[in-house]
């Protein structure tokens, strides 16, 4: 399959989950020529609904599923009439040179966040999942209240009515009333969990501790980017720091419109979600020391690699 719209068409956000792919998608969605689709992993996994884990290689981008994926992309740009389309799914920082063969020509927007703090905001997502499907308030543990908003917030990100039932469909497979399989437990071997799946998941899935695994996800996927980052023409992917977004938002924005090559306005400034200055740096006042002395060997190899540390004393 080859990319024969403008190199600008199909851009993709890149990053662990927790890195701020969420409100860097909101804000260019804010733009006139822009439209996000939200996660489409009911496009993207198709064909994969069975597999173990989300890493996806080149050769597994058939011309079969290379077509269906392209073509579900252009579908959704005329049914918007955008210029460009926006993914900012987390999954894909684990199959990125799946998404080159499909769109060669694609733009890459990788957001990079602290190990630490994107590990933190990681291990919330988990416990709140935990807490709905193992409520001890409830009779039968299972706070449907709280899960039919997860799903609903879910939902509500896809604007049109069919892609509702697709991903809605393609979650539940038709398990819509059994609470046993919700909340991704299909993806998890019955367990519950949330967040990318790399290859061998099952293995640390019971090894670690839930916070072990958590940073795991997050030195996984930054690994795999690290890993196709210096493949990619430098014309087509630029790198932001979350950290940089929090505290210089304007100038960051600027600098991603311009290498998207697209001008602002007043009013897209006037839209824009409000980002929180000095969000960063979190984890300090909420990891106990117990807490860093499980992800400190975990985390400290692509923390250096990545420039928020300069050696393995930070624990201390």
């Amino acid at each position: 399959m080859s990319d024969s719209t403008d190199n600008n068409t199909f851009v993709f956000i890149i990053g662990s989950p927790r890195s701020g792919t969420t409100i860097l998608g909101e804000i260019l969605d804010k733009h006139e020529k822009i439209s996000q689709w939200y996660e489409p992993y009911f496009v993207w996994d198709r064909h994969f609904r069975t597999h173990l884990h989300d890493e996806r290689t080149v050769q597994e981008a058939t011309p079969k599923i290379s077509h269906q994926i392209y073509t579900d992309f252009l579908k959704y740009q005329r049914k918007t009439g955008s210029n460009i389309i926006v993914d900012k799914s987390p999954r894909n920082s684990l199959k990125m040179p799946f998404i080159r063969k499909i769109f060669p020509r694609a733009r890459f927007i990788h957001i990079l966040r602290d190990g630490r703090d994107a590990t933190l905001s990681i291990h919330k997502e988990w416990l709140q999942r935990k807490n709905i499907v193992n409520d001890p308030q409830k009779i039968n543990h299972f706070d449907y209240k709280n899960a039919l908003i997860v799903v609903g917030k879910w939902l509500q990100r896809q604007p049109f009515i069919m892609d509702k039932i697709r991903a809605l469909w393609f979650e539940t497979h038709g398990h819509i009333i059994n609470k046993n399989k919700h909340l991704n437990r299909l993806r998890w071997n019955g367990e519950v969990g949330w967040g990318p799946r790399f290859k061998g998941w099952e293995t640390f899935f019971f090894e670690k501790s839930m916070l072990q695994f958590n940073a795991i996800q997050w030195a996984k996927c930054i690994e795999s980017i690290k890993k196709s980052w210096s493949k990619i023409p430098v014309e087509q992917k630029i790198e932001i720091r979350y950290e940089d977004l929090s505290s210089k938002g304007e100038q960051i924005i600027t600098h991603i419109f311009n290498f998207l090559k697209l001008d602002t306005n007043k009013d897209f400034w006037e839209s824009i979600p409000k980002l929180k200055a000095n969000n960063f740096n979190k984890w300090k006042n909420e990891f106990s020391n117990d807490q860093i002395s499980q992800i400190h060997a975990i985390l400290t190899p692509m923390l250096i690699e990545s420039g928020y540390e300069d050696n393995a004393d930070w624990a201390q």
